[in-house]
């Protein structure tokens, strides 16, 4: 377990958990207000015994920001929190807004903490449809949550910026969770904590980009920025939470970038045996025609 975890998390939850996960991958361990805590193990769910007091809930968050919680405010408003190691905290409670914007959170009752590990080899599969593009189109992989998007994007990243020919290759890590892992001689620049559209825009325009790496993209204020750095001549390698292509291509932001033509193939991914994926493959000329016969 990271040591940001051991030393946030409750002695009796942390027993319990190193108990249950004996050989097995901790991905995702989420604490309740009165009720029970459980765990994502190698892809299942298991329910603990530990449940959490809204006080103890409090005094998690509060050693996860070091005390510091008006340091984390803008990202709690948001609904997560970045620790070291890129892991992920989402929260949830009670929100208080301003219209339509989030203006603070408090009696946080829900945490969902993600613990990224560092993985095999993967993405030489997302690289290789780069390739066939000639690096004028980017590649969308898209999945439901907690399938392994990030990971399989960090493998590409490590392809790409390494070996005996690497790109230049500019990583847009709004969350702090994307560059986890990134380590060795590589070809690379994190952009770490900038606005999506911000950063993609510093990458093309500042950074002489060859390749922009970025992770959970669908924003219509996006769409713009990333048109921008595909009419630069630069390719995007992205994801996208859909359960399907049709799921995918009938949001508005996506949609507008598949008009554009911003991306070469989309790339339904799901878990495959030994860490591995198995790749769904669409090319764009394939789901444009998907989309003209749902219009008939």
């Amino acid at each position: 377990m990271p040591e940001i975890l051991e030393k946030s998390l409750p002695y009796s939850l942390i027993g319990e958990i190193t108990a249950l996960a004996s050989g097995k991958r901790i991905e995702e361990i989420r604490i309740r207000a009165q009720r029970r805590s459980s765990l994502i193990l190698s892809g299942q769910n298991v329910m603990l015994g530990y449940t959490a007091t809204s006080n103890e809930i409090s005094e998690i968050i509060t050693r996860m920001c070091k005390g510091a919680l008006y340091a984390y405010s803008d990202t709690i408003n948001q609904g997560y929190i970045s620790l070291p190691e890129g892991i992920r905290v989402g929260v949830g409670g009670r929100a208080t807004c301003d219209g339509e914007k989030i203006i603070g959170v408090y009696d946080i009752s829900a945490i969902c903490i993600r613990v990224p590990h560092r993985q095999k080899k993967v993405g030489e599969n997302i690289c290789e449809l780069l390739k066939s593009f000639d690096f004028t189109k980017g590649v969308l992989i898209y999945a439901p949550p907690g399938v392994g998007k990030t990971s399989l994007l960090r493998g590409c990243v490590n392809i790409l910026a390494g070996g005996t020919d690497p790109l230049r290759t500019v990583v847009i890590d709004t969350r702090g969770e994307l560059g986890f892992s990134l380590e060795g001689d590589l070809c690379l620049d994190v952009l770490s904590g900038y606005p999506r559209k911000i950063g993609i825009e510093i990458a093309t325009r500042s950074m002489n980009a060859q390749i922009i790496v970025c992770d959970e993209i669908g924003d219509v204020t996006e769409a713009m920025s990333l048109v921008s750095s595909h009419n630069c001549g630069v390719p995007l390698i992205a994801s996208a939470h859909a359960g399907s292509l049709s799921e995918l291509l009938g949001r508005t932001g996506i949609r507008l970038l598949h008009e554009a033509g911003i991306f070469g193939a989309y790339v339904g991914i799901s878990r495959a045996p030994y860490m591995d994926f198995y790749y769904d493959v669409t090319l764009w000329e394939d789901a444009r025609k998907s989309i003209m016969g749902e219009c008939l």
